[in-house]
């Protein structure tokens, strides 16, 4: 009767959204929308002939797609016509994921607080309750739903079918093939020894990243380039801000790494472990897809790994710990949860093979991120390692409702975006006006300051009382507390090969 009442309240949130406001932007289809959109009107004629840039021929799926079911059925790709089929799929879309949720829950025998509060987490936040219907013709729902796939056919043990999903990727969301590579490759826990080299994240991941972040302006402003700063950190320059930033996010890292175990890897015994024909076929097939795409690609530019990885860097510069603020607007108590557990979070995560100690890597990567989307395909797998440790908080039926009822609060799907003065704003690009900052306050990066503060009070609030809800246990060492309480079963636990 929970699953239903969760169900169904999740279906009519989400097919409001699917019939309510839209972007005024390009008739609905938004910003990055408009080049999806005409994927699906002229695939068959711009691919084979003009072709597509180097960045965004690896999103075009499933729009080719509904450009081919158009043509079979001889439907005309109008906007109408194409708003409506993406209504349609995104339904599709989000019951194939309901699905897989529930599939793998079964799988790993969450308890039913544990299920409840994942459920909430994945699906009724701002992503999918807002912005999904908003902005229907971008690919980020479609890679959750990949990144779904992807842990299902793992848990199952079906390579033949995650090598099909990991071929999807690459024309949908690269990094969901990057997921299911590690998770297939390296499928066997870490080799660690007494002799071996030894990693402490809590000093070698601040270190890290402050060096490359501090190199990367410095290089930009030395050969001249203040403007491109200016542009990655979303904001004029401001030394003291930049310097309070930067200081913010190293001692953040450090106390929250504080938490993790040390490893000591044996490198040589991790590469013999190795599932090398499984790498080397995985390889072949992307090769050989990135070779034909290769071929339907043109000189226009979009985007490129390197300004991806700069933007990942110095986005989180704008101001002090805009990441973590950016992911409670999007994803609601997701941060917190990770944050309240991060010991048993991290070591689930690290013990259970050496694909997933690398997935862990690639999660802190993009938790420094603060345009919040870009972790979405990671979202799945984040529920492996969070559902182990919600297990082991036990929860009560007071407490499950209240981080239901917060997580619903905090989706703010019930605040219209549309204003009189949105279509102006968006048009003259300015988005830190009020109007514009109603859509772009979601997405971490183009929050403005006044929208930054917003936001930062209600994360303190919602650390204050999620304490309060809880009742603190995660702050016990190694939740020893919790021992001999009642548990699903630890998905790293799960037997995967011999």
């Amino acid at each position: 009767m929970k699953k239903f009442c969760m169900v169904a309240l999740l279906l009519v949130l989400f097919g409001a959204s699917l019939y309510g406001e839209k972007i005024p932007i390009n008739n609905g289809a938004g910003f990055d929308g408009e080049f999806y959109r005409s994927v699906a009107q002229n695939f068959s004629a711009d691919f084979w002939d003009s072709g597509y840039d180097a960045f965004r021929i690896q999103r075009l799926f499933p729009f080719l797609g509904v450009h081919y079911v158009f043509q079979i059925l001889g439907v005309s790709a109008t906007d109408e016509n194409l708003m409506s089929a993406m209504f349609g799929l995104h339904l599709f879309n989000l019951l194939l994921q309901i699905a897989l949720f529930f599939a793998i829950s079964k799988i790993l025998r969450w308890q039913p607080a544990t299920e409840m509060v994942l459920f909430a987490v994945l699906f009724l936040n701002f992503f999918t309750l807002k912005n999904c219907g908003y902005e229907p013709f971008q690919t980020d729902a479609f890679a959750v739903t990949l990144s779904l796939l992807s842990v299902y056919f793992y848990l199952k043990n079906t390579l033949f079918c995650n090598g099909i999903v990991a071929v999807l990727g690459m024309i949908t969301w690269p990094l969901v093939t990057v997921q299911i590579i590690l998770m297939q490759v390296l499928d066997k826990p870490l080799s660690q020894s007494e002799t071996g080299r030894k990693f402490e994240l809590w000093k070698i991941f601040p270190i890290l990243y402050g060096s490359f972040a501090a190199l990367s302006i410095t290089a930009l402003c030395l050969a001249g380039h203040l403007g491109v700063v200016r542009n990655l950190l979303m904001r004029e320059t401001n030394l003291p801000l930049t310097a309070f930033s930067f200081c913010s996010i190293l001692v953040a890292l450090f106390f929250l790494l504080r938490k993790t175990s040390s490893i000591s890897l044996d490198f040589w015994k991790s590469a013999k472990n190795c599932r090398w024909k499984v790498l080397g076929s995985f390889l072949v097939a992307w090769l050989a897809v990135k070779y034909f795409l290769s071929l339907h690609t043109n000189d226009e530019f979009f985007s490129s790994s390197s300004i991806f990885g700069l933007q990942i860097l110095l986005r989180p510069l704008k101001y002090p710990l805009i990441s973590f603020v950016g992911f409670v607007a999007f994803y609601g108590i997701l941060p917190m949860l990770i944050l309240f557990g991060f010991r048993d979070f991290s070591r689930d995560f690290v013990d259970r093979s050496a694909g997933f100690a690398c997935l862990f890597g690639a999660f802190l990567v993009l938790m420094l991120d603060s345009e919040s989307r870009h972790l979405a395909s990671l979202l799945p797998v984040l529920l492996l390692p969070l559902g182990t440790v919600l297990d082991k908080w036990d929860l009560g039926k007071f407490q499950v409702a209240a981080l239901v009822i917060l997580q619903l609060l905090l989706s703010h799907f019930y605040f219209p975006i549309n204003t009189e003065n949105l279509l102006g704003q968006l048009q003259t690009g300015n988005f830190e006006l009020p109007a514009a900052q109603r859509y772009f306050m979601n997405f971490g990066a183009y929050m403005s300051l006044k929208s930054y503060f917003l936001w930062s009070a209600v994360s303190v609030a919602l650390i204050i009382v999620s304490c309060g809800i809880l009742k603190k246990p995660f702050f016990t060492k190694d939740n020893s507390g919790l021992a001999g309480r009642k548990e699903g079963t630890p998905w790293r636990k799960i037997s995967r090969r011999n």
